[in-house]
């Protein structure tokens, strides 16, 4: 569904009269307020996990020789929430390509950021993430070598019409229900807002057995 549809079924959800909005442009009034708890019900969702599948993305950049950190910003990723430490690789051609091994920024700062390590020059096999979010890789590259791995993506926006939620299609009338919640506390309607809650916890659940990394146990204490 894209944010038009999804607002008409929130409209229709909410009970109110007429067919709109026609579009979620340049609305006032009732209609307006429709098209804002779309919105801000998708942004709601998203916020909800930091670690959600559908926010997962790939990267790949260049390295520069003689340059350590690569920003989000400067590697072109505009959407950026976090880097995936764990799983950032490296390789001059695709027959090399190694996992490098994340430490940590104050342990790698302490490491290498000290005397002569911080300009040693190589290929790197370490990265860290500093607190701008810039990936520092160790050593500082002597060569173009590529980097990927997967980061987070920021809570999306939608703004036109036409605009899809990254929320798998199936899932995606939690948008609604969420959105019916709001109606029903701005409208003092009690059995819309727990109509909404009912519907939004049951798809909840469903969303986040989807779209949630499976949980994972440790070694046993003793």
């Amino acid at each position: 569904m894209n944010y038009l549809a999804l607002c008409q079924r929130l409209r229709q959800e909410a009970g109110l009269s007429g067919t709109g909005p026609t579009s979620v442009l340049s609305q006032t009034g009732e209609m307006k307020r429709v098209v804002d708890w779309a919105a801000s019900a998708y942004e709601d969702i998203q916020n909800l996990h930091a670690t959600w599948r559908f926010l997962r993305n790939d990267f790949s950049f260049p390295t520069i020789a003689s340059t350590q950190d690569y920003t989000p910003a400067a590697v072109g990723l505009t959407e950026f929430a976090s880097w995936i430490k764990e799983d950032i690789r490296l390789y001059s051609s695709l027959s090399d390509e190694q996992l490098l091994e994340y430490h940590p920024w104050e342990i790698f700062r302490q490491a290498y950021f000290i005397g002569t390590q911080r300009t040693q020059t190589g290929r790197p096999t370490i990265v860290t993430v500093k607190p701008d979010n810039a990936l520092a890789l160790c050593q500082i590259p002597d060569a173009v070598y590529t980097v990927n791995g997967q980061y987070y993506k920021s809570a999306q926006v939608m703004s036109a019409n036409a605009d899809t939620p990254v929320i798998p299609t199936r899932h995606q009338l939690i948008i609604v229900w969420r959105g019916l919640m709001y109606y029903g506390a701005y409208a003092g309607a009690d059995e819309k807002y727990t109509h909404g809650q009912n519907e939004y916890k049951k798809m909840l659940f469903a969303l986040e057995y989807d779209q949630l990394e499976d949980m994972t146990y440790g070694e046993p204490l003793a």
